[in-house]
């Protein structure tokens, strides 16, 4: 695959474009997932730096700049490289900002994390216990240092923080070892079965509190360590170019085999397809253009009644060994068990496939469904 770094082929140019690959393939963040979903109750979404959002899944990792937000009544497990597990309470939302390890790659331990709103519970590992001076937590308006332990923070802003009848600003509570909760005017140590505060107003200290909050003893997940994922399903994947009922639900024709593909795979793991389209691959004319060949990657995973799809495609000309178009990846949540047009929403979209059409009464092309099934046994 040809890299266009916009230098000029110069033997600076090479070097500096050699440096630049280096240091890319060099940095932990651009291969080392800093964590990934054990658990999911509920429902909760992904944010990326870019803005791009998705449907988080059980199993899926999350990368530094990542966001994990969740909606009323939903709790995320998530279980850090160095063992550490984080609890996403109900209404909140968590980022990953720095999160290495010297175990995997990076010179150092840095673990910066962020709660932008809500609540969570937090069981450190190795970082925490063998680097705590690099190991941060911070809210809005305070920061949460460590030592070794297990707590719940809680940043609380005005509207959350009239619900819940106690003051706005950010909350600690620690079950098993130390924090330091510091604002811009001073900082607080709590031990073991303490509650500090931090609130919003100017001028305001950090301070123990006489008691724990009564939001704060409310009955939720506990944070194990030993949590891990289910089963995965078997699943089979239906791939289908052509005409549809209007639809797209049930039935749906074809003129030749070429038409559709299936593969069965293992939820979470990669499969292959080959959609082959022109006159080519279904008996064309003379003088028309060869076939075009579109091997899909899709991976795909179940969250309820619906399916997460993501593919992953390269399409080339059978008639030759060249690239004809750029890798291109797509998401789609579609429901489980029915066909479901998503024309125009897929790798398809982004290659020749979606736009050649040849004189022959063949059906439209750019119509493509797709159906996920859940065979487990």
């Amino acid at each position: 695959m040809a890299i266009h770094t916009g230098f000029k082929a110069t033997p600076s140019g090479w070097l500096a474009r050699v440096a630049t690959l280096v240091l890319l393939l060099a940095s932990p963040s651009t291969w080392a997932a800093p964590g990934s979903i054990q658990v999911l109750i509920g429902t909760a979404r992904i944010t990326q730096n870019t803005g791009q959002e998705r449907p988080a899944l059980r199993g899926d990792d999350l990368y530094e700049g990542d966001t994990v937000s969740t909606p009323a009544n939903s709790n995320v497990q998530i279980r850090m490289i160095d063992d550490s597990i984080i609890w996403v309470r109900p209404e909140s939302r968590f980022k990953i900002e720095r999160y290495r390890s010297d175990k995997h790659g990076a010179p150092k331990n840095e673990a910066t994390l962020r709660l932008l709103s809500g609540t969570m519970r937090q069981v450190t590992g190795a970082i925490g216990k063998a680097s705590p001076a690099d190991y941060k937590l911070s809210t809005p308006n305070a920061t949460i240092g460590i030592r070794g332990t297990e707590f719940d923070a809680s940043y609380l802003s005005p509207q959350a923080a009239a619900k819940a009848n106690t003051p706005a600003g950010t909350y600690n509570r620690v079950y098993v070892g130390t924090t330091v909760l510091e604002g811009p005017s001073g900082r607080v140590t709590l031990n073991k079965d303490e509650a500090g505060f931090m609130g919003l107003e100017s001028g305001d200290k950090p301070q123990v509190l006489p008691r724990i909050p009564a939001f704060m003893t409310a009955a939720a997940p506990t944070a194990r360590a030993d949590a891990s994922p289910q089963k995965p399903k078997s699943l089979l994947i239906s791939v289908r170019y052509g005409e549809g009922d209007p639809e797209g639900s049930t039935s749906i024709s074809s003129r030749d085999t070429n038409t559709e593909q299936r593969v069965q795979a293992v939820e979470g793991e990669i499969a292959s397809l080959v959609m082959v389209d022109g006159p080519g691959g279904r008996g064309g004319q003379t003088g028309a253009r060869p076939a075009t060949q579109t091997q899909l990657e899709v991976v795909a995973k179940v969250n309820g009644s619906n399916a997460l799809v993501q593919f992953f495609s390269q399409t080339k000309s059978v008639s030759s060994s060249s690239n004809q178009g750029n890798r291109v990846a797509t998401s789609l949540n579609i429901p489980m068990g029915v066909w479901t047009e998503v024309s125009g929403r897929g790798p398809w979209s982004g290659s020749n496939t979606s736009t050649q059409t040849s004189s022959s009464a063949r059906g439209d092309n750019t119509r493509v469904h797709i159906k996920i099934e859940d065979i487990s046994r």
